[in-house]
């Protein structure tokens, strides 16, 4: 058996954000949660906020608690949402708390921005689909607002990169994070030097791009010294925690296989050797990002168990808890749903009501409304599942591959009914595993980095490691 390797993964989500331990012996992984903390916004003159310093302290208390209980540490890297991104100055200082992708300040130069460079063009250069949050449009309003940056700024950094320099001093762009943002040609994978021209954006903010799984270099001396440490390797990994995600997948054969990454949103896609830009996938609203390894993830981003969360929440503030487990019991009382719902309307993306907007949607649409806790939980769930559905069905027709096997990871798996109705909808075959795929995928792209592990063999590595399910479909 190999020696031990431990390695630390920080998965920083939307709302919070884990130090996680990997443990490597050559043949398997074991994954273990350090330190969870909350990611909060913070809004201030009427803008909102990152609280970026806030989370970096959070995660070197992480680090020192590793530490303390299990020794020496290899490496480290950091993966999170995409778009968003922070600016450093000439003496490689941060200038300003990074802007959260809710905050307004794009809409005012929404108009302006897509007269110079229309969606559909956005689209064919960048693969992208064009999106009032994507880092083109907050560039842009920011430069606009505050010309003051072309001066002042040095390099921007996308939210991962950021941290990666903290700890590391050194800045890079790493390249699944930065697909996420509608920046980079969608041929070449540089910056698009057509959409920089148009938007007279400065091509020197971009820094030195790296590929997915580079070391970048050792954890900086004062940060040891603080955290009573020695030596870490700082690495940018599958920095895009979607890219993370889908590094864990142990495909059996990728050519026949559809994802979903299955949390608070869903992403549904499958790999590509090449971004795939045409009016069809255009209008399906599907995007082209990079996977580690090179190549491209298409998928599409659909409402997840935000629904089931908010439908959650709102009984507990009601006075009427009910806990998952138990919602998932509720629902498999009824043999099907009274009402089937569209989870991506707008209807349903903000907070608050949810049980009444199901309803308002019912309505609107001339079908039943659930009126019981399970009808309305089976509603929800029977709806996400036609919705996948639909999507693997739109994949098919967008790249002509015939699709098998829906691998399904991410927290939502836990919801084995979930999991059911997706294989009855899709008539597909799921395979679902692993739980924590965010966190395991980093750790894996790590792991590779460092020559630990051969990449073609990570697939075994999570098999052997992880607890997976299959479901086929019934009925």
């Amino acid at each position: 058996m190999s020696e031990m390797v431990k390695l630390l993964a920080v998965d920083l989500g939307a709302s919070s954000g884990r130090v996680m331990l990997g443990a490597y012996d050559g043949e398997r992984i074991s994954v273990e949660e350090i330190h969870r903390f909350a990611n909060i916004p913070v809004k201030a003159s009427g803008h909102l906020y990152w609280d970026v310093l806030r989370l970096f302290h959070e995660m070197k208390h992480g680090i020192r608690q590793a530490f303390r209980e299990h020794g020496e540490l290899l490496s480290l890297s950091v993966d999170t949402w995409g778009v968003d991104y922070g600016f450093i100055d000439r003496q490689g200082q941060l200038l300003s708390a990074p802007h959260h992708y809710r905050d307004q300040r794009m809409t005012a130069h929404r108009f302006r921005l897509e007269e110079l460079l229309p969606p559909r063009e956005q689209f064919k250069l960048t693969g992208n689909q064009p999106d009032l949050i994507n880092t083109v449009y907050q560039l842009y309003a920011d430069l606009q607002d505050r010309p003051e940056l072309t001066a002042a700024a040095d390099k921007l950094l996308m939210t991962p990169d950021l941290f990666h320099y903290l700890f590391s001093g050194v800045a890079a762009a790493e390249n699944t994070i930065w697909s996420t943002g509608g920046l980079l040609d969608a041929v070449t994978g540089e910056p698009s030097a057509e959409l920089f021209k148009r938007l007279d954006l400065p091509l020197s903010l971009i820094p030195p791009r790296v590929s997915a799984g580079t070391v970048l270099g050792t954890m900086l001396p004062d940060i040891q010294e603080e955290l009573g440490i020695g030596p870490i390797q700082v690495i940018a990994g599958a920095s895009h925690d979607t890219a993370s995600a889908i590094a864990s997948i142990p495909y059996t054969e990728k050519n026949t296989a559809a994802f979903i990454s299955c949390g608070t949103w869903s992403l549904v896609g499958m790999e590509t050797a090449e971004p795939v830009i045409t009016d069809q996938s255009y209008s399906y609203g599907f995007t082209n990002e990079s996977c580690c390894g090179g190549t491209n993830r298409l998928l599409k981003n659909l409402t997840g168990l935000w629904l089931l969360q908010e439908t959650h929440r709102e009984w507990a503030e009601a006075g009427e808890p009910v806990t998952y487990s138990e919602m998932v019991r509720l629902a498999e009382t009824l043999d099907a749903a009274p009402a089937i719902i569209d989870p991506n309307d707008p209807l349903f993306s903000t907070p608050g009501a949810m049980t009444g907007r199901i309803g308002e949607y019912c309505r609107r649409t001339q079908q039943p409304v659930p009126l019981t806790k399970a009808a309305i939980i089976r509603t929800i769930l029977d709806s996400l599942a036609q919705a996948y559905s639909r999507t693997i069905t739109e994949l098919e027709t967008v790249t002509g591959r015939r699709i098998k096997t829906i691998h399904m990871v991410g927290g939502g798996i836990q919801n084995e009914l979930l999991c059911q109705l997706t294989a009855n909808a899709t008539g597909r075959e799921i395979v679902a595993g692993p739980v924590e795929a965010s966190a395991l995928g980093n750790m894996i792209v790590q792991l590779a980095a460092l020559g630990k592990l051969n990449p073609a063999r990570a697939g075994e590595l999570v098999s052997r490691s992880c607890t997976l399910a299959t479901y086929s479909p019934m009925g």
